[in-house]
């Protein structure tokens, strides 16, 4: 599966109004050019076709685009969503083409695509109420520390609550007190001003001690900007309201504190904005300073991974040493020659040694499960830390001293996409387990078998039949049958025993409308597949989860056919909720 993990950092390294270079116009003529047809899609990743939006009612779109909220989607939902509204695409007919580019760029305001939403602005024709191109560009070059550069632009002279801050503070940085004064002023006077900016700037005129100022704060490019040259420092509030790309460049400013690093790499983790190996790093640096202490699972792991083995004892000979000098004969009893029994020699062998501990692997293995099952509060939580030990996952042996961990690591492979290390943890899970820990087992390697390649019914058989035999609570029946309803969706060849297992059994999670389904199939096969792909996701909406199978099967079929393969894998994986699987070992 690919992630998007660079994709609101990239936004901050392109500032040019003009479209950037990765965001081509496809056309077939001057005729064809216009914000539509712009690509902004990363390096590898495909379209979704050029008539996305072209086959549709605009009013109606513009309804499917209102209903979205973006807080409530999942990360595979909000992928999905940012994939077809940065994919080009003919414009849509009629005169509501720019009232539906408004609720475009809104949403990829919302989704932290910054890019594309200003470059798409700069390129519409009727000013967009509420979003100004130039003030989400200036802010960007703001976060990457460009304050002169900002400071020298001609439009720094614009109206409103942005450029009356940006003035003042451009002139405290000039050192102009007078001026600065009468900006601090207006600016506070602005519509929805806002009191820290004002206390910031006063405490810079003011030359103001430390203590005396208020706490950094890092929700724009702006109060970053403020934040620096104030000198403030952060507290437990200042990440509360960061935006995730500007959480990215503060984990990666080598010279902010590493405990503020860490914590703003765990909000760019959760929107996917950061590697799981970068995000390792900054553990690993924290273990390796002077005096630390572990607070956290995730940290215990960490230190317990970086311990190196004990060197092997020297092997000790079996022949007894002789006596090192003369020998009082005195001392002897009369039965010193008699011989010593073996259940003697065991009692004293038996007595002179300790009790052998868990080994250093079962230690480690121990404690990465802990710190993973700790994190399973949600799916996406389950995720960050599951990225996090991708390399303990892989360089841990999967054996006897690991096979108590097995499942909860083959759910984390699996979280990672790593269908290879998925499947050789579960193939360490040994044969005298418990049924649960069995179906567990099987559970998993069905969702795995949808990321490799097909295979027949006969040999999923014995597949279904360990599902079948080991889940006998209601509960794993439930999870079972929905798997079998995602294989549909995906043209799994389901043997015989799964179909009639769906057609024997109560299916209890509520369906889609069936006229909501007919409109989403209708749709996709109408080449309307941007109304297909809307209608899908007001009905997931961050709960694909508690939806039935039949319902799955159709939306995770449709999203295949309009060629969104990868999310609708992803979806897949929502629908098995398996971070659960974790969150029962905690």
């Amino acid at each position: 599966m690919s992630s998007r993990l660079r994709a609101a950092a990239a936004a901050l390294l392109f500032c040019s109004a003009s479209l950037p270079a990765t965001a081509q116009i496809e056309s077939g003529g001057l005729g064809d050019i216009s914000p539509w047809t712009a690509s902004f899609l990363e390096r590898g990743e495909d379209g979704l076709g050029r008539d996305l939006w072209s086959n549709s009612d605009p009013e109606y779109l513009i309804a499917l685009f209102e209903h979205i909220d973006v807080s409530r989607l999942s990360p595979a939902e909000t992928s999905l969503l940012s994939l077809a509204l940065r994919s080009p695409a003919q414009a849509p007919e009629g005169d509501l083409a720019n009232m539906l580019q408004a609720e475009r760029i809104r949403l990829l305001l919302a989704l932290g695509e910054r890019r594309a939403a200003a470059s798409l602005a700069s390129q519409t024709g009727d000013e967009i109420e509420g979003i100004n191109p130039d003030v989400i560009l200036s802010d960007n070059r703001l976060a990457r520390g460009e304050v002169d550069v900002v400071c020298a632009q001609a439009n720094v002279t614009g109206d409103g609550r942005f450029w009356s801050e940006l003035r003042a503070l451009c002139t405290l940085k000039n050192g102009e007190e007078a001026s600065a004064e009468l900006a601090i002023e207006i600016a506070g006077q602005q519509e929805g001003a806002e009191p820290w900016f004002t206390e910031a700037a006063v405490s810079v005129l003011a030359d103001l001690d430390p203590e005396d100022r208020p706490a950094a704060r890092y929700g724009s490019g702006l109060e970053m900007a403020m934040s620096e040259m104030a000198g403030l420092e952060p507290d437990g509030e200042s990440l509360s309201s960061a935006r995730p790309d500007l959480a990215l460049l503060i984990a990666e400013d080598e010279g902010r504190p590493l405990a503020l690093r860490l914590a703003a790499a765990g909000i760019a983790a959760e929107a996917g904005l950061i590697s799981g190996e970068q995000h390792r790093a900054l553990y690993e640096a924290l273990i390796e300073e002077e005096d630390f202490e572990p607070e956290t699972p995730v940290e215990a792991a960490f230190v317990l991974l970086a311990r190196e083995p004990e060197p092997e004892p020297e092997p000790v000979s079996e022949v007894a040493a002789g006596p090192a000098g003369p020998v009082d004969l005195r001392a002897m009893t009369d039965d010193w020659s008699e011989p010593v029994e073996p259940e003697d020699l065991e009692e004293t062998e038996g007595a002179s040694e300790e009790e052998e501990g868990p080994s250093l692997i079962a230690q480690q293995a121990l404690a990465v499960e802990d710190a993973l099952a700790r994190s399973a509060s949600d799916a996406v939580s389950f995720s960050v830390t599951a990225r996090l030990f991708e390399e303990a996952l892989d360089t841990l042996p999967a054996g006897e001293d690991t096979a108590d961990s097995a499942i909860v690591f083959a759910a984390a492979a699996l979280a990672n996409g790593d269908l290879e290390r998925t499947m050789t943890w579960l193939d360490a899970i040994p044969e005298d387990a418990e049924d649960a820990t069995h179906f567990e087992a099987a559970l998993l390697e069905g969702y795995a078998l949808m990321f490799g390649d097909r295979r027949e019914a006969s040999d999923l058989e014995p597949l279904v039949s360990r599902l079948l035999e080991t889940g006998y609570e209601e509960n794993q029946r439930q999870a079972a049958l929905q798997l079998f309803s995602v294989w549909s969706g995906f043209d799994v060849p389901m043997p015989v025993m799964a179909r009639s297992a769906l057609t024997q059994s109560q299916i209890e999670a509520p369906p889609v409308e069936p006229g909501i389904l007919l409109a989403i199939s209708s749709a996709e096969r109408a080449g309307a597949s941007g109304e297909a792909l809307l209608t899908i996701l007001t009905q997931t909406d961050g709960q694909i989860e508690s939806l039935s199978g039949p319902s799955l099967a159709v939306l995770l079929d449709t999203l295949k056919q309009m060629g969104a393969g990868e999310a609708a894998l992803a979806l897949a994986l929502d629908t098995g909720e398996l971070w659960t699987l974790a969150a029962e070992r905690n």
